[in-house]
C-alpha cells in the first residue's frame, strides 16, 4: 500500500453485519452484530454522480474508501459519526487490490 493511500484514511467507522434472525411473524428483526472497526475515507456523492445509476432514493449517499477487507457485502452497514450507512455497491479494482470503494446510503 502506498503512503499516499494510507494518509487519506482519516475517519473511523464501526462495521456491523445484519443478523438473519426472524421475529414471531417471520419478519426481519433488524439487528446487527459488531464485525470490527476500520479507518476509511468518506466523501459525499453529489446528485450528478447518482443520476448515472438511475438512483431513485432521496437519502444522502456517501463514497467510502477503505483497505480491502473480506466479509463486506450488501448486508453490511457502517456506523460513522452517529450515522448508519448501508452498503449499496462494492468496487474492488484488480489493479489496486489493497483498496475497495463502497457506495453507501444513509439510513434514518
Amino acid at each position: 500500500m502506498s503512503g499516499e493511500f494510507l494518509g487519506t484514511l482519516r475517519e473511523r467507522v464501526i462495521i456491523e453485519r445484519r443478523l438473519g434472525n426472524r421475529d414471531a411473524l417471520g419478519g426481519a428483526t433488524g439487528r446487527y452484530a459488531y464485525e470490527g472497526a476500520a479507518w476509511v475515507a468518506v466523501a459525499p456523492l453529489m446528485p450528478a454522480d447518482l443520476t448515472e445509476a438511475d438512483v431513485l432514493s432521496a437519502m444522502p449517499r456517501w463514497q467510502v474508501t477503505m483497505r480491502k477487507r473480506e466479509g463486506i457485502d450488501l448486508r453490511t452497514r457502517l456506523v460513522w459519526r452517529g450515522r448508519f450507512l448501508g452498503v449499496r455497491n462494492i468496487i474492488s479494482d484488480p489493479r489496486d487490490p489493497a483498496r475497495m470503494v463502497l457506495t453507501c446510503e444513509e439510513a434514518r
